[in-house]
């Protein structure tokens, strides 16, 4: 699971075997993973350095885990799904496992819960129906996903996700959630605050301490696993312009648009921090998006291209 998780084998290498394969989905990636016994793990501030933010719904259809982080542990066996923020500290240990895992972007799942933080090491009541259906839909799906059209994923992806807030939802009605330490919560309030503001061009470090009432000091202490606060900010800025350039429909789509609707004040500047980040120029990912949109995914003779398209650009057009 490289890049969420640094991971180790507990079998020798010669002897390992794992079997991972993913899907595409609109805002959603679909990722089966079997494998050998195996240990991973992944710390707050490496997660937060990360990039990717997201929850992860991870299925288990064989074998267990036992999870731990943040001063709990439970065990998940077969049938079972548990929920993993991926911000924040998680240790597994498996035995041979298969499982399915749903990694969601966090803002997909933030405007129909709060405190997602909350959920982090959950795993969902197994009597409960609407967990039984997240089941048997998880189930069907990696059955089904080969076969699915480019006309029907959109209400694949659409299904999956209201299917998932449904059962965390009626999770949260029924568990003891304890609310996460104080710092941390104020840290994930933060980083949730920048990430809702991204847009606005008044989003600086003054205003942040205002909002929280709190000194600069110690906003520049609480976002330390950030990699402080103005980075993360201006890479929470890039990945909202990458994804506004992935998404949009326009064929002609101005860079300065692009720009200032990622809160950037200045256009040469915005261009240089873009290439820094992801490799190209923004006019050259606008490009990119636009041959992606003409490739017929369909089409067995243009599969190469898809496959380059896709492999290069999946982690930013999903978690990003």
């Amino acid at each position: 699971m490289h890049p969420f998780y640094q991971t180790s084998d507990q079998v020798e290498d010669a002897i390992f075997e794992a079997k991972v394969s993913g899907y595409f989905f609109k805002n959603f990636l679909c990722i089966n993973a079997e494998a050998d016994p195996q240990n991973y793990y992944s710390g707050t501030e490496r997660a937060l350095k990360s990039g990717y933010d997201g929850v992860i719904v991870k299925l288990i259809l064989e074998g267990h885990c036992d999870f731990s982080g943040d001063a709990s542990s439970i065990r998940n066996g077969a049938g079972g799904i548990t929920i993993l923020d991926m911000s924040r500290e998680v240790i597994g240990i498996t035995p041979k496992i298969d499982t399915i895992n749903l990694v969601i972007p966090r803002h997909v799942l933030s405007k129909h819960i709060v405190n997602i933080e909350s959920l982090h090491l959950q795993t969902l009541n197994q009597a409960s129906v609407m967990t039984r259906l997240l089941v048997n839909h998880m189930t069907m799906l990696r059955k089904e996903a080969k076969s699915i059209t480019q006309n029907e994923i959109l209400d694949v992806s659409k299904l999956t996700i209201e299917l998932v807030i449904s059962a965390l939802q009626n999770h949260i009605k029924t568990a003891n959630l304890a609310p996460p330490r104080s710092e941390n919560s104020l840290l994930f309030k933060i980083k949730e605050y920048i990430c809702s503001n991204i847009q606005s061009t008044d989003l600086s470090v003054v205003n942040i301490c205002t909002k929280y009432h709190i000194s600069r000091a110690k906003l520049y202490r609480i976002t330390e696993p950030l990699g402080g606060v103005a980075s993360f900010i201006r890479k929470q800025r890039l990945q909202h312009a990458y994804r506004l350039v992935r998404s949009n429909e326009e064929t002609k789509v101005q860079v300065s648009t692009i720009a200032f609707q990622s809160g950037f004040k200045s256009l040469s500047n915005f261009s240089l921090l873009f290439k820094e980040e992801f490799g190209i120029s923004p006019s050259e990912s606008i490009q990119l998006n636009n041959t992606y949109k003409k490739v017929d995914l369909n089409n067995p003779n243009e599969q190469p291209m898809v496959n380059s398209l896709l492999i290069s650009a999946w982690l930013n057009q999903v978690l990003l």
